[in-house]
């Protein structure tokens, strides 16, 4: 649990790396926070193991982060931005029902296995106060998406009736991508079929 000291610390990072060798450094603290979080989950993950496995001191992670926070914010920002460049690519214009669910169904499942750690730093998103903004965008990142797509796919409707849509698509999907990258290939196939199952079926009870 975050104490009352920590979580009026800010999120942003001290200083913005100018240098190709300060850049490369948080990434380094980025990429290592993101695999201790998969082995040890939030609660366990501080600052002093990320410095102990980067190989530099507390307060130099410091320059570059002020809290655990703070780096948790950083990975999420991070993967959304990859989500939004992934949704916003020429590559996700549907054709129909069935190719927007195999298409929308495999670049997420990319991302989500993408992104190490991705169990514990959604948990953060949607318990730790100063993540919870993550998970509004991430949510209105899908939503938006979707919505904007179904006209195409022969589902005019009004906008709000389109984002309520866009929501249980977003719900489903998310709850079970989360489930197949902890699976095994074979039972996370399976549960990838039933996924593509339920989209086609919601999306095919709305097209006029």
């Amino acid at each position: 649990m975050t104490d009352k000291k920590t979580s009026r610390k800010p999120l942003g990072p001290r200083s913005t790396p100018i240098q190709k060798r300060s850049k490369a450094r948080r990434e380094q603290i980025l990429d290592v926070a993101a695999g201790l979080l998969e082995k040890l989950g939030s609660n366990s993950l501080t600052t002093i193991r990320i410095a102990e496995e980067v190989g530099i001191s507390v307060g130099t992670l410091y320059h570059y982060f002020p809290n655990k926070e703070a780096i948790l914010y950083a990975m999420g920002q991070h993967w959304l931005e990859q989500m939004a460049a992934t949704l916003q690519s020429p590559d996700n214009q549907p054709q129909d029902i069935d190719a927007f669910v195999e298409h929308f169904v495999k670049q997420m499942l990319m991302l989500y296995r993408q992104q190490k750690g991705l169990l514990h730093l959604v948990q953060g998103m949607f318990a730790i106060p100063q993540l919870m903004p993550l998970d509004e965008q991430h949510d209105d990142l899908v939503i938006d998406y979707v919505a904007n797509t179904l006209p195409a796919l022969g589902i005019d409707k009004p906008k709000a009736e389109r984002q309520r849509i866009g929501r249980s698509l977003h719900e489903v999907s998310h709850a079970l991508l989360l489930v197949v990258v902890n699976q095994s290939p074979r039972r996370g196939n399976n549960t990838l079929a039933e996924l593509k199952l339920l989209l086609r079926s919601l999306l095919s009870s709305h097209q006029r």
